[in-house]
């Protein structure tokens, strides 16, 4: 392959340029300045042509002085790709979440911080903005871009005069066609190189995922799990939380690799059955249970995996539920076992149910077997805005910055 060849040219290379003693990646017509931020070993993501093709279109964006908009389905990568990118720069990248709430003070903040220390800021759900706060934002992006296409090292953002790092950058996340977003004015489209992502090549990233945690078996473990998720996403029930996309399946291989590491005598495909059933099965409602179990019986036919046992933990279940003056039932005391689990692999938890359901004493009752010595402060946000919930989890973390429960009471908006 000749070194000018597009083939060659569109891959993200990392070069040291002895006369400058540094490091430069480039791609294409961009070349860039490694920025030598550290962010741990936190893991990379699996390179495919589509994630190929985004970092492509991002880094030319951004040799333009134009910023980056990702846009498609939810659970496609526009994100992680954008911070992915940012970490194999070497940059910071500040994702913030958009809302109807947001206004042009609170961007202009950021878009000021992450001009002097050379950022990334990255806006989710950008179209979730309100329209009028949208001019007003573009104007601020207008600005940075002048400073940035005449060099600047120095210019005027908001009324104050800020040092500017060239290696800053910003882009947006949209899903277009959802509910409650709002149609970007010419004025900020006109400032953003667009990229369609779509649905990713999940068998692939499993495979891949799969290797990496030390299955041998990965290509045909891959595509039983991609099989099964799409059989159960069209014959299980349609529920808002159900989620059969690239984020619940990545917690499954998490959940699967810690699995093979704990275990290293179960055969592979055992434990890959034992995180799809364990990490599946408290989400579903109880008329679903039996269809996911007939689904995962018939892709791994004799193989029997019968559930981890606690029972220690079990037992403090019980106490803790009759002490509470509470009728002991198996599946009461199943679902606290299935929320332990559930909160051992997931940053945050949903309970979802009926009132009267048992949600609460659910939560009470896990709080209480562990014997947390932390309190569990209940919220109950009567509204949707997030400026009524926040001083009261800023009230939380005052009074226990340490270990904390955040329960948030509130029907389920979709």
């Amino acid at each position: 392959m000749d070194a000018n060849e597009f083939e060659w040219e569109s891959q993200l290379r990392f070069y040291w340029v002895r006369e400058a003693d540094n490091m430069y990646i480039r791609q294409c017509t961009g070349e860039f300045e490694y920025g030598y931020e550290y962010m741990g070993l936190n893991g990379r993501l699996v390179i495919t042509p589509l994630t190929d093709r985004i970092y492509l279109t991002l880094t030319q964006a951004l040799s333009m002085q134009l910023g980056g908009a990702p846009a498609g389905p939810a659970g496609t990568g526009k994100t992680e790709t954008t911070k992915d990118l940012a970490k194999a720069l070497g940059l910071l990248c500040v994702v913030t979440n958009c809302g109807e709430g947001m206004d042009f003070l609170a961007v202009g903040k950021i878009l000021s911080g992450c001009c002097q220390c050379g950022a990334w800021s990255c806006f989710d759900e950008f179209n979730r903005i309100d329209a009028s706060v949208l001019s007003v934002i573009s104007t601020q992006l207008r600005t940075i871009q002048n400073a940035l296409i005449h060099k600047l090292n120095r210019f005027l953002f908001e009324g104050q005069e800020i040092s500017l790092d060239n290696r800053v950058g910003v882009f947006i996340t949209m899903n277009p066609g959802y509910a409650g977003r709002t149609e970007l004015p010419e004025s900020v489209k006109a400032l953003f190189r667009p990229v369609v992502v779509i649905v990713p090549d999940l068998q692939q990233i499993c495979e891949i995922m799969l290797f990496s945690e030390g299955f041998l078996k990965a290509k045909m473990l891959a595509k039983k799990m991609t099989v099964l998720y799409k059989l159960a996403k069209e014959q299980l029930s349609k529920q808002h939380h159900y989620d059969f996309g690239l984020r619940a399946l990545k917690s499954v291989l998490v959940m699967a690799g810690e699995l093979k590491r704990s275990s290293d005598k179960l055969a592979e495909d055992v434990v890959l059955m034992r995180a799809l059933r364990d990490m599946n099965l408290p989400k579903f409602v109880f008329e679903d249970v039996p269809l996911f179990l007939g689904l995962i019986g018939d892709l791994f036919l004799n193989l029997d995996c019968p559930r981890v046992r606690y029972p220690q933990f079990n037992d403090a279940v019980e106490q803790a539920l009759t002490d509470s003056g509470m009728i002991l039932l198996d599946d009461q005391v199943d679902k606290v076992v299935q929320l332990y689990e559930t909160m051992l692999t997931r940053h945050t938890t949903m309970v979802v149910g009926p009132s009267g359901g048992g949600k609460t004493v659910v939560i009470n009752s896990l709080t209480s077997a562990q014997t947390l010595y932390v309190p569990c402060h209940l919220l109950t946000p009567v509204v949707t805005c997030c400026h009524l919930v926040s001083p009261d989890l800023t009230w939380c973390h005052v009074v226990s910055p340490d270990v904390i429960w955040y329960h948030l009471v509130s029907p389920v908006i979709t």
